[in-house]
């Protein structure tokens, strides 16, 4: 009789395989060892800066939001409708931007160290102190390139250039809105204020140009009916 095929192969293929990983583990052991800390210690490092990020902002919104309600009732003793001293109010707000300026002392790059630069900005127009107002509009887009604030931002930049009469500067600033900003909602509301640019230039048919796109690309806009009215007008100067 035949003797039996021993089926030892298989079997010393997989105690080989074995023996090996057990050999490059232990001979690779400290450095498995040394690679998974890395790994843990940087998921680690990633979790926490990820949470200490959020309680920063979290904080900064909160020292930004008590600030600006001193900010929203100052203003709001305008809008009651009884007289008020416009000097007085804005003494009391050129006092709260050093507030606000606490806020980006101490949050840097925060979306509220933006928005604080904002009403900085927005104080310093109302004093018609523009060039200093342009410079914490700057402040205001340049940590956050893509956010609301940037566009209200750059929106008031222009503003300030118009009333400095720096109409080429006022001119791209609108542009680089209606560029960069595509899918804002405030494009509309860039190109009547570039509208009314052109109109103060005596440029009437690039006037019509804009106006003209509001109508037809933006209909849903609010700014819609104010530019048919200004297409109405500048009919007779074109």
């Amino acid at each position: 009789m035949a003797k039996a095929v021993k089926q030892h192969e298989p079997e010393d293929f997989f105690v080989k395989l074995a023996k090996g990983i057990e050999k490059f583990i232990s001979e690779h052991l400290k450095i498995l060892i040394i690679s998974v800390a890395v790994i843990v210690v940087g998921l680690a490092t990633y979790f926490t800066a990820d949470y200490m990020f959020d309680r920063r902002e979290e904080s900064a919104h909160s020292e930004f939001g008590r600030v600006y309600l001193e900010y929203k009732d100052i203003l709001e003793t305008e809008e009651i409708g009884e007289p008020v001293d416009t000097e007085t109010v804005n003494e009391k707000l050129l006092n709260l931007n050093e507030d606000f300026k606490k806020v980006i002392e101490a949050y840097p790059k925060s979306f509220a160290a933006s928005e604080s630069a904002y009403f900085i900005g927005n104080t310093l127009y109302r004093v018609e102190r523009y060039e200093e107002a342009v410079e914490y509009f700057k402040k205001g887009y340049s940590s956050r390139s893509k956010s609301s604030v940037a566009v209200l931002c750059l929106l008031s930049e222009a503003s300030c250039y118009e009333q400095l009469d720096d109409y080429a500067t006022a001119e791209e600033t609108y542009k680089r809105i209606i560029s960069e900003f595509k899918d804002s909602f405030m494009v509309p509301l860039a190109k009547f204020n570039l509208g009314q640019l052109y109109e103060k230039q005596d440029k009437y048919a690039l006037a019509e140009q804009e106006y003209t796109q509001i109508v037809t690309q933006y209909d849903w806009s609010s700014w819609k009916e104010l530019a048919e009215k200004r297409l109405l007008i500048i009919k007779s100067f074109i």
